[in-house]
């Protein structure tokens, strides 16, 4: 069960918009937009689709358990409303809201497809041990919309270019790893295996890898000595609001 709040009153917009990463004020019913929800050192805490349904109706639908343990989206977004006018429902239970949109929702995708792609999931990629640009999500961050939780050291990532991992595609024999499993190179930490499915003899994944690393083609492995191929490097997204 995945988490889908209904968010309701004339504040709730301004409110998303102040504490998340992207612009939010000018979302329009009809559309959506992706988010994210960083803690004060830029690092992921949460991430959503924020649906514009209709006027005065704004679904956010996130990849992560309904309640995460207390500490899910809905309690994330509580914290924040004093006297702004927004409801908060949590209609995780009941089956996924359908919309009218000017354009779809993504797709599903099964976990190999979602590794294939290096698309993010809750846990895994969107997890405290990353900030958005370390796990392909840098074009969900806005730098220049005004300030949110995490947006100084977002900006001071991108200003002194200190984003140190980035995103891979990654394989190895024998049985995959744990998620958030460390990764070595030459002795040294090297990025952590981020998801990992069984494949054949041996397992695929993804990892947030060193930069230098990747770049420079060093061998990878685990910690017991399991050696770690990149299959592929995923682009690196930029985050909005700068100039290119």
């Amino acid at each position: 069960m995945r988490t889908s709040l209904l968010l309701t009153g004339a504040d709730t917009l301004p409110l998303l918009h102040r504490l998340s990463t992207n612009v939010l004020s000018d979302l329009a019913p009809g559309r959506w937009r992706p988010t994210l929800f960083c803690d004060f050192r830029g690092r992921l805490l949460h991430r959503a689709l924020v649906v514009h349904a209709a006027a005065g109706e704004v679904w956010m639908l996130s990849d992560e358990a309904a309640g995460a343990g207390g500490a899910g989206l809905a309690t994330f977004i509580d914290r924040f409303v004093f006297r702004e006018d927004v409801k908060i429902a949590d209609r995780s239970s009941e089956a996924r809201p359908s919309f009218t949109l000017d354009e779809p929702l993504p797709a599903p995708l099964d976990e190999a497809a979602r590794i294939a792609a290096g698309a993010p999931r809750h846990g895994h990629e969107i997890a405290e041990h990353f900030t958005a640009y370390e796990v392909g999500l840098a074009h969900e961050v806005h730098l220049s919309k005004g300030c949110y939780t995490g947006q100084e050291a977002l900006q001071r990532l991108v200003t002194y270019d200190s984003a140190r991992r980035r995103l891979v595609r990654v394989a190895g024999l024998g049985a995959a790893p744990e998620t958030h499993a460390e990764l070595v190179a030459g002795g040294e930490p090297a990025g952590l295996v981020t998801s990992a499915l069984a494949s054949g003899a041996g397992w695929t994944g993804l990892a947030s890898v060193r930069r230098d690393r990747v770049e420079s083609g060093a061998a990878l492995a685990l910690t017991d000595g399991q050696a770690v191929t990149i299959e592929h490097a995923f682009e690196l997204t930029r985050p909005q609001g700068r100039p290119a």
